[in-house]
């Protein structure tokens, strides 16, 4: 082989080897971060928005944000987690972060939450259901209160609405049942919609147990202890069961969960509903799939009862799978600011908020319904407030009652929330289809059943 060419073969392989080196350091430099709950191909808006902050996380921090389209789920999460194969940031809710963490299935968050601030940020009511032991696992991605949500139309048919045309929502729970009442002799459609079924059951029936002065568990010489089956628990399902045998205004269908109880709300076959609809994505479903027009919505706060008046809030939360380096964990705090979910506001989060009221705008969907505030500073609030304002497209007289309730909510029970709902729909079942269940009877079972099957086992 010529000279030449030897010496040329040797400046090539150089060349490339230099190249691969300096290719495979800037790769290094390149993070990947795998975000979970990635929205579907049936919600463009929403993949759009995201894929345009997996490219601002690319440009602007080095951070390859990959799509997993996992979504938290009880029966799910549990092989995924033991498997290792949980996205780096997965979402959860408000009553699975106790849990969670004491498996050891997220990431201690606290450090990178105190140094970005935002552990001082959080309002108080909110942070202990971010917390196990002292320390922070999971970062808020929205809140909710749940509320009244009524159907004008139906209201109006039946003769109550003010003078404005704002339904006469109800104070209390026996208003409520009165309300009922006249809806369905009015109208035909069942004057309320209690859910069921898939642990939208026992969600909602807190709200009713918890104003008749329930208290689900107790904690007696460091042992959880069920204690729903009290005088003051069978009063709130004999409650439940007089909607139905007495009062008659439950919908002829039982089993009904969050989506079908939304349906029939939404095609004008029931009048009111437990639901928590805020801005954003709070009614979309029920716009979108069963074609309920905006200005048939109204919110109210719910009603009281013999004990007072109490609000479950809940939410969905943002974790880190428990192999997350701190790098990551970072990174995903800045995935978290691009969704508009922190208590920042910068100008990047203000044209992202902006883009976000546009698209409800555009989709017909509710500006005007907002009632927790996750971040308690004030100036990011404001700055929030002046934007939507300009985006409002409902008459904020019905959802005034809703938007300003206060100082009535309630966090979820500290353990085993969702099992405890898959108990309590059951009994809430059984009193909805037979007139002679005994409702003291029925707790007394599911009380003793909870505790040997599940708080026996904490």
């Amino acid at each position: 082989m010529p000279k030449k060419l030897i010496i040329l073969l040797l400046c090539l392989i150089l060349l490339i080897s230099v190249f691969s080196i300096n290719f495979a350091t800037a790769a290094s430099k390149k993070m990947t971060l795998v975000v979970g709950n990635w929205p579907r191909e049936n919600e463009p808006a929403r993949v759009a928005a995201f894929k345009k902050y997996q490219k601002i996380m690319l440009d602007k921090y080095s951070v390859e944000v990959v799509p997993d389209y996992y979504q938290y789920a009880v029966s799910s999460f549990l092989p995924k987690a033991a498997a290792g194969t949980l996205p780096t940031l997965y979402n959860s809710w408000f009553t699975e972060t106790q849990k969670i963490a004491e498996n050891g299935y997220a990431a201690d968050i606290t450090g990178p939450m105190k140094k970005a601030g935002w552990d001082k940020a959080l309002n108080p009511q909110v942070l202990p259901l971010l917390s196990y032991d002292g320390k922070i696992y999971a970062v808020p991605n929205y809140g909710y209160v749940q509320g009244l949500e009524c159907n004008v139309q139906l209201f109006k048919a039946a003769g109550l609405v003010d003078a404005h045309g704002v339904p006469k929502a109800p104070k209390t729970y026996e208003e409520l049942a009165q309300t009922a009442k006249i809806i369905k002799e009015k109208t035909g459609a069942a004057g309320f919609v209690l859910d069921t079924n898939n642990n939208t059951g026992g969600w909602h029936f807190m709200n009713i147990a918890w104003s008749f002065g329930t208290v689900f568990e107790k904690k007696v010489g460091g042992k959880w202890t069920a204690s729903f089956n009290s005088p003051e628990g069978v009063a709130a399902l004999q409650y439940v069961k007089d909607l139905k045998w007495k009062y008659k205004v439950l919908p002829d269908t039982t089993l009904l969960d969050w989506a079908s109880g939304q349906q029939v709300l939404a095609t004008n076959q029931g009048a009111m509903l437990f639901f928590a609809g805020t801005d954003h994505d709070g009614f979309n479903f029920q716009i979108d799939n069963y074609k309920i027009n905006k200005n048939n919505i109204s919110m109210f706060s719910l009603p009281a009862g013999p004990k007072g008046r109490y609000s479950l809030i809940g939410g969905d939360t943002w974790m880190f799978a428990p192999n997350a380096t701190r790098a990551q964990i970072d990174a995903g705090l800045k995935w978290v600011e691009l969704l508009g979910k922190s208590p920042k506001f910068t100008d990047e989060i203000k044209e992202n908020e902006i883009a976000n009221y546009k698209t409800d705008v555009a989709g017909n969907h509710v500006v005007g319904s907002n009632s927790l505030q996750i971040w308690t500073d004030k100036a990011a609030i404001k700055a929030r407030d002046e934007i939507r304002s300009k985006f409002v497209n409902v008459n904020l007289a019905l959802f005034k009652d809703y938007n300003e309730s206060k100082n009535i909510y309630r966090a979820e029970e500290p353990v085993a929330c969702q099992e405890l709902y898959k108990v309590l729909d059951k009994v809430i079942q059984a009193v909805l289809t037979d007139a002679n269940a005994d409702p003291k009877a029925l707790l007394d079972k599911a009380a003793a059943d909870f505790q040997k099957d599940v708080l026996d086992k904490q």
